[in-house]
């Protein structure tokens, strides 16, 4: 009999069936004190069903134990969902005490499972029998329960088992406080003025919600803080050198500034466990470990694709630098210094005086309501999937909204979950997230997938608009090419849903939306001017392509920097008792344009690494853009706008999963293995490397 947790009275809303559209939940009747009761029942549920599992007379066959394990944890994993969507949209104390909890138990749980000799026999027996009855997707799942298995630490004995969930429970609670880290640093710092002279250059949307910031904190004047949508405007438009300085100093001492929120300890402890990790699994550094299961596979074809890239683009970021210095010194005369918080505001200037282009063009045309009307557009025609708004579905915050997605023929796909604006308390950034996956009962009902997108867009004043600039744009279609990609999911088995594809995979979805951002055929049917109705000018439309192309070179070199910082973290083959932040001015140093500040770092703010899921995988995003170029070539060959090329792409890569190897799915749809050409010529670089 199911055990029900009381709460204030209150049947807990996880264990009494949600009765709400679609099986949404009930964020209406869910309390934070919910959450743990519930990931213990979760908890409990999976076990039982494992149990069943392990203690079955009947001798292990594919469907009673490998498809019954995957679906054993679904309702923890329901929880979970669920609480990571409040957690990350506004987070505090109680939150993170919460998640603390959670993720603590979930690591223990996952070991218990992992570690258990009974299930894992039953695994292998099924591993070692007779596969000739299992299908494609079949054979994948057999193949990787079995390896995870092996990979988290089934194999193991006596000791080194202890040894593995010490590791483990202790690379959770580091990944938590990271974070927790890197949130509170980032609310903690406040630039505050009074005088008009320290705010020019600013557009007037951004001086305008500086002053709402300070009223809400009952300070006269004007605000900022490090939180994209108020830091990235200051230091672009600033005019006052100092005070980009100081937003600079802070911004990039996040984690490092020596506090109580300080994260160099913490980044050596976790590049060392996992090193420990790795050690303990058989591989001589955690890189080896996690590029065991990637596209890439290993770390030479990594460093390979980076070194390719630097050859190819360092010289033009070289010249990008220059150019920005030239237009600082003329501004400034022949002796100026330039610093690292000259870069965003003499690169604009730059941009401006290049193309004649500046964001306050552009942002009139990007009005959210109908940059999201846009990308809608686009899975509409590209897909033929509609969205219907409902206002009744219940909230995981105030601010976010929820669509209902259907297919062309009426089919229920989805719930599309978006929360767009920035908040104290809110993850940086931008994201997709699922809080229920999509999957397949063994009578074929399927269960459609719940899927969230967030960003951190600046939230307006009543009555007036969102207006996104051509950055933040891209930023909504790379997520909402994820979403498509859980959206589209087609499979039978929840490990193998859509997005959950290899690391160095998952990317390509999301990347491959950006390159319609700038094509006309499709912004003619949705970038009106938000008051006049006009289409964005034919000459604007064409300073945005042509500037597709400005810092190409600086922008590829700062992710190879970024992809080598995790590679030289992830490659350690001795525990690291260094200096985090000289480590990584030295990892960086043959790359290096501009010289670094001293005090200055990526490495303890770097949360896609230390506590984001990229460790030893960041390389992905300068993978995946290789791929969505090249793949975005078929659909330039055949029509942006061709259905029957979408559909192909539906079919063979946003449906499928991780139910086949990325390689195959990619291979039916282009014809070819990847080729970086198509990168190259999209980000004008003329030079390539001959051994490309």
């Amino acid at each position: 009999m199911t055990k029900n947790y009381n709460t204030a009275g209150e049947q807990n809303p996880f264990l009494t069936g949600y009765e709400t559209p679609f099986g949404a939940i009930p964020y209406d009747r869910i309390t934070l004190a919910h959450y743990i009761p519930a990931a213990k029942e979760g908890i409990r549920r999976e076990e039982e069903a494992i149990d069943a599992i392990c203690n079955s007379k009947e001798p292990a066959t594919f469907a009673n134990t490998i498809a019954a394990f995957d679906r054993a944890g679904l309702m923890l994993g329901d929880v979970i969902g669920a609480f990571n969507a409040v957690a990350n949209a506004c987070s505090n104390d109680e939150i993170l005490a919460i998640e603390e909890e959670i993720q603590q138990l979930y690591t223990v749980h996952r070991n218990n499972i992992t570690l258990n000799e009974k299930l894992f026999d039953k695994i292998k027996e099924v591993y070692n029998g007779d596969k000739s009855g299992l299908d494609t997707a079949q054979l994948r799942l057999l193949e990787q329960t079995y390896d995870s298995f092996v990979r988290n630490g089934a194999n193991l004995q006596g000791a080194d088992r202890d040894t593995y969930r010490q590791l483990t429970e202790r690379l959770t609670i580091l990944g938590i406080k990271f974070q927790e880290n890197s949130i509170k640093d980032t609310d903690g710092y406040t630039l505050h003025t009074s005088d008009g002279a320290d705010i020019a250059g600013l557009p007037a949307d951004v001086i305008e919600a500086a002053r709402n910031t300070a009223k809400e904190n009952g300070k006269e004047g004007w605000l900022f803080t490090l939180h994209r949508p108020s830091y990235l405007p200051f230091i672009t438009f600033c005019r006052n050198r100092e005070l980009r300085r100081q937003m600079y100093m802070a911004y990039s001492t996040i984690g490092a500034k020596g506090n109580e929120f300080d994260n160099r300890e913490i980044v050596k402890e976790t590049v060392n466990c996992r090193l420990g990790l790795a050690r303990l699994l058989g591989y001589n550094t955690y890189s080896d470990y996690v590029l065991a299961e990637r596209m890439a596979q290993n770390t030479d074809a990594v460093f390979s694709m980076l070194g390719k890239l630097t050859w190819s683009f360092l010289p033009v970021a070289r010249k990008d630098m220059e150019e920005i210095k030239v237009c600082a010194r003329n501004d400034q005369g022949d002796d100026f210094d330039f610093q690292p918080w000259d870069f965003a505001y003499y690169s604009e200037k730059l941009k401006e005086s290049k193309y004649n282009l500046t964001d306050e063009m552009i942002r009139p045309y990007f009005e959210l309501n109908q940059a999201i009307y846009g990308a809608f557009y686009l899975a509409t025609r590209l897909y033929g999937i509609t969205f219907k708004q409902n206002h009744e579905i219940p909230l995981f915050n105030p601010d976010a909204k929820v669509w209902e997605v259907y297919d062309y023929d009426g089919t229920f796909l989805a719930l599309l979950y978006c929360d767009f604006y920035a908040r104290k308390g809110k993850h940086a950034g931008a994201w997709m997230d699922s809080i229920k996956p999509q999957y397949k009962d063994e009578d074929g009902t399927d269960h459609r997938p719940h899927i969230t997108l967030s960003t951190n867009y600046r939230k307006p004043m009543p009555g007036k608009p969102t207006l996104l600039n051509h950055d933040e744009f891209n930023t909504l279609m790379h997520e909402f090419g994820h979403c498509l990609h859980g959206i589209l999911s087609n499979v039978t088995y929840p490990s193998q849903c859509s997005p959950n594809v290899l690391w160095d995979f998952v990317e390509m979805p999301s990347q491959i939306m950006e390159n319609f951002a700038t094509e006309e055929e499709y912004l003619k049917h949705f970038a009106f001017h938000h008051e006049t109705g006009n289409n964005i000018p034919a000459d604007t439309l064409q300073k945005i392509q042509q500037a597709r192309t400005f810092n190409a070179g600086y922008q590829c070199i700062r992710q190879v920097g970024l992809g080598l910082i995790d590679q030289a973290w992830h490659n350690i083959s001795q525990p690291f008792e260094g200096d985090v932040l000289e480590y990584e001015h030295q990892v960086t140093a043959a790359l290096r344009v501009m010289q670094p500040i001293e005090g200055t770092g990526i490495t303890p703010q770097f949360g896609h690494i230390m506590s984001g899921g990229y460790a030893a995988g960041y390389y992905s995003y300068k993978w995946a853009e290789m791929l969505d170029a090249d793949a975005f070539a078929r659909f330039k060959e055949e029509g942006i706008m061709n259905m029957k090329t979408a559909q192909s792409f539906r079919d063979n890569i946003l449906a499928k999963g991780d139910s086949e190897h990325p390689m195959e799915l990619y291979l039916r749809f282009r014809g070819h293995k990847p080729q970086i050409e198509p990168l190259l010529e999209r980000d004008g670089i003329k030079t390539i490397c001959p051994h490309l």
